[in-house]
């Protein structure tokens, strides 16, 4: 086994040793076609190249290659191979921006025709939320005072964006929702207490406009959607304190009580609708990025089906029989019916970032757009 590995390790180390050798000739190549360039002799330099171009897949030293043929291509008028090469230039470096104080004036028109902007971004996250319950409709059979109380829950999801230019962008996301809330309901009959615990799982699909920064490793972005949200399940735990005044002894005796897990789905309508708005910023890694994010989502519909708040009713069984009413536990034996309300959220999440990089032609040059820094640039030289 240990001769195995180590013939293993010879290999690997050998291989290494000629891919080191092969980029340390590219290098030498690159360096010659170079002073080929400055000496003037354009028409050796492809040729120069030509191996390494073949075999050497370092995208530094593409970029470089590439760049440095496009200048010879545009300096003996082929622009054929000039844009071809330029192209390359983008392939192995998307981000790869011309200078008009740095690089020829020609090579910065030609970078005109170009745009490397990710048609489709890719992106998952994931984070923390909290609910925040708003009464329609109070339906609460007895008198007492009804607090909300925050829960955390959890959220992640995917999605994709199209990209109309390097601002603003189309978002549509797939996203799995748990969420929670805590009410508690005090002076129930002057005295009892009772919590109702309420879990929901939701299946939420916002789509958003976004206006996002393209410059910098931090790059801001704010959006603004609305959202188809689908009830996937909800389970209602209650915790009873029926706090009786006992004469004999001179005092109040709680006699607590907890339910079993209580399904609320079928009270609840499954459909619902929010709007959203977000923002957050996001940090650059290589070509890709991580965010994060923070969003409020209001929710615009009632939450509670009202037809069914005390029994669920089975629409697949006749009215007649005993199907039709069935479980109404949380209304007769634990003398809990939700009130009317929507709930709103506040999510917050981190996440990653894949722009799925396209370097293409135009089809409309941005010309204009490098005259108008030149005559800013020739402006400023003037004044000083």
């Amino acid at each position: 086994m240990l001769r195995y590995q180590s013939i293993l390790w010879i290999v690997l180390l050998l291989l290494a040793s000629f891919r080191a050798m092969a980029q340390d000739e590219c290098e030498v190549a690159l360096n010659r076609a170079t002073d080929e360039f400055n000496a003037g002799h354009l028409y050796v330099i492809p040729s120069i190249l030509s191996d390494c171009l073949q075999k050497n897949q370092n995208k530094e030293w593409r970029q470089r290659a590439f760049l440095l043929l496009s200048e010879t291509y545009l300096l003996l008028e082929d622009p054929f191979n000039a844009e071809n090469s330029y192209l390359e230039v983008l392939r192995a470096n998307p981000e790869f921006v011309t200078d008009e104080k740095r690089d020829p004036i020609d090579l910065v028109y030609l970078s005109s025709k170009f745009t490397t902007t990710p048609i489709f971004t890719l992106f998952a996250k994931a984070g923390a939320n909290v609910s925040f319950v708003h009464t329609i409709l109070d339906r609460q059979a007895a008198d007492g005072n009804q607090q909300n109380l925050l829960r955390p829950g959890g959220q992640a999801g995917v999605g994709v964006e199209w990209n109309y230019n390097d601002h603003l962008s189309l978002m549509l996301e797939g996203t799995y929702v748990f969420s929670s809330y805590k009410q508690r309901v005090s002076g129930i009959y002057g005295r009892d207490l009772a919590d109702i615990y309420d879990r929901q799982s939701w299946a939420r699909v916002p789509l958003s406009i976004k206006y996002s920064d393209d410059q910098g490793k931090y790059r801001p972005y704010v959006y603004l959607g609305a959202s188809l949200d689908v009830l996937l399940g909800d389970r209602v735990t209650i915790t009873y304190s029926d706090r009786n005044y006992n004469p004999t002894a001179d005092r109040v005796e709680n006699i607590d009580r907890e339910s079993p897990v209580l399904k609320f789905k079928p009270k609840r309508n499954m459909l619902n609708r929010s709007w959203h708005i977000g923002g957050g910023v996001k940090y650059k890694v290589n070509l890709d990025y991580v965010f994060v994010d923070l969003r409020y989502s209001f929710g615009l519909t009632n939450l509670v089906d009202a037809n069914n708040s005390i029994y669920d009713y089975d629409d697949s069984s006749p009215r007649t029989s005993e199907g039709f009413q069935s479980d109404a536990e949380a209304a007769l034996r634990w003398g809990y019916v939700d009130d009317l309300f929507r709930m709103d959220h506040l999510y917050l999440s981190v996440g990653y970032i894949h722009p799925l990089y396209k370097p293409r032609k135009l089809k409309k040059a941005r010309s204009k757009s490098v005259m108008r820094n030149l005559k800013k640039q020739d402006h400023v030289t003037t004044e000083k």
